[in-house]
């Protein structure tokens, strides 16, 4: 029902005011275009058009901050400018790389001061007159964002960009998950004074099958969001140019956060392709090398999801917001990873073993799992509230904005989730011993994974919406 419902304020980043303002009409010719964004726009990758009535684009100087704050930037216009109606055309991309774009006109009245004459060039060398301070050319305020359409482009917020996130988030889920479950649930359950080896080592080769393709379907989504991307900043046209791809690698956060999500896909890969190939070779001193690896890749893969959402652009604590984002990823993909992993590892190589071990076996499963779950969702709900502290800032938000309405579906979403792990924990666990036990735990257990799912695809939709503090802004 969001997703379908018409809505103004689907980009991260928005412009406040600007000078001239919208539909201004001027007495004065102006000596440069002047804008205030919702937060501080890369400069790099942010850019601003000037064209006349007859669609022909006026040379402007580079974007620059301003002394006062390093979210109003100006473009100066190199000559004076004939009466006429022109179109503003903008773009901004903040520190998470969410680009946003728009247009508004103003119009320079017929005899307006300083006006070059009708066939002169643009910089012959009339003297500029400074911009007036009040009146409809002053810094106008843009409270009406139809006013500044995005346009058609493949943007942060588009059906085709929340559906590269959602599948992110989801193998992001099962290699995070395929790590919590073989170092937590099997390693407590390899503690045990008699462990079951020959169900632990299938188990934990089902897991490391899993987290394999896992971190291959993260590889090509890390693929699919550098195109979609280079598409959102720079156009169809240049989608597909290397050398602008590169510059927004090497020169945004959003470029940091990639080569560091690179960097786990690659270190988590070979980790996970090392235990995978242990225990199809049965090669265990392999095996010690490779989980290690895929445990280093995952933690670096929690935090990269930080550098492309809202906790890099935080207008405070920006550090501390990043730190809870990490911690966050991690631990909810811990909670609901490794119950996935629990559904599609652990129990089946339970079901392989002779039908009178079954049921005690997945009890000791599940109460392994027990401690994982409790303490993974305590630490994803302390970020949590963080995030929502920082990001909502008042209660009134969470109702009031589009931002806040989002987060509390997530949260009702959620909620199922919640209810329907109580329920497997207070009504389904006591009565594990039996293989019907087992299988009603298989099937609560898919109910409780398939609206996890449903979560990331509201994650997915929430990462690109404005927070409620750049709104108030």
């Amino acid at each position: 029902m969001l997703l379908a419902a018409p809505g103004v304020a689907l980009a991260h980043g928005r412009l406040k005011s600007s000078s001239p303002g919208a539909g201004a009409h001027l007495g004065t010719v102006p000596r440069e275009l002047r804008f205030e964004f919702s937060e501080v726009p890369d400069l790099t990758f942010s850019n601003v058009k000037l064209f006349w009535s007859d669609g022909k684009p006026i040379p402007l100087g580079p974007l620059a901050y301003t002394a006062e704050s390093k979210r109003t930037v100006v473009a100066a216009i190199p000559g004076p400018l004939a009466a006429g109606i022109y179109t503003v055309q903008w773009q901004l991309a903040g520190d998470d790389g969410h680009p946003i774009r728009g247009q508004f006109e103003f119009v320079i009245a017929p005899g307006a001061m300083d006006a070059r004459q009708p066939g002169a060039a643009v910089g012959s060398g009339a003297p500029m007159l400074p911009m007036p301070d009040s009146g409809a050319g002053g810094m106008a305020m843009h409270h009406d964002p139809a006013s500044m359409p995005e346009g058609n482009g493949f943007g942060a917020e588009s059906p085709a960009y929340v559906v590269v996130r959602w599948l992110q988030f989801v193998a992001l889920l099962l290699v995070i998950g395929a790590v919590a479950f073989r170092q937590f649930v099997l390693g407590f359950l390899r503690r045990k004074k008699e462990p079951d080896s020959q169900m632990l080592d299938v188990a934990e080769g089902r897991a490391a099958r899993i987290g394999h393709l896992a971190v291959g379907a993260l590889a090509l989504t890390l693929l699919l969001r550098l195109f979609a991307q280079s598409y959102a900043m720079h156009g169809a046209g240049g989608a597909w140019d290397v050398g602008l791809s590169a510059q927004m690698i090497g020169k945004t956060m959003w470029g940091k956060g990639w080569l560091l999500q690179l960097s786990g896909v690659i270190v988590a890969g070979v980790g996970f392709h090392l235990a995978d190939r242990a225990h199809r070779t049965t090669a265990r001193a392999k095996s010690r090398v490779g989980w290690p690896l895929a445990t280093l890749g995952v933690v670096l893969l929690a935090f990269a999801p930080a550098f492309s959402g809202h906790a890099s652009a935080a207008p405070k604590l920006t550090a501390l917001a990043v730190l809870a984002d990490g911690f966050h990823v991690m631990a909810a993909s811990s909670w609901l990873g490794s119950l996935a992993l629990v559904l599609i590892a652990g129990l089946p190589a339970v079901l392989e073993l002779a039908e009178t071990r079954r049921g005690a076996m997945a009890a000791e499963l599940i109460n392994a799992f027990s401690p994982v779950a409790l303490t993974s969702a305590a630490l994803a709900t302390g970020t949590g509230v963080f995030a929502a502290w920082l990001h909502v800032g008042r209660v009134p938000n969470l109702w009031g904005t589009r931002y806040g309405i989002t987060l509390l579906v997530k949260l009702a979403i959620l909620g199922i989730v919640s209810l329907t792990g109580f329920y497997n924990w207070r009504f389904v666990k006591p009565r594990l011993g039996t293989g019907d036990a087992t299988l009603h735990l298989r099937r609560s257990a898919k109910v409780e994974v398939a609206v996890a799912v449903l979560v990331l695809l509201v994650t997915a939709v929430l990462v690109a919406t404005p927070t409620s503090m750049d709104m108030e802004m």
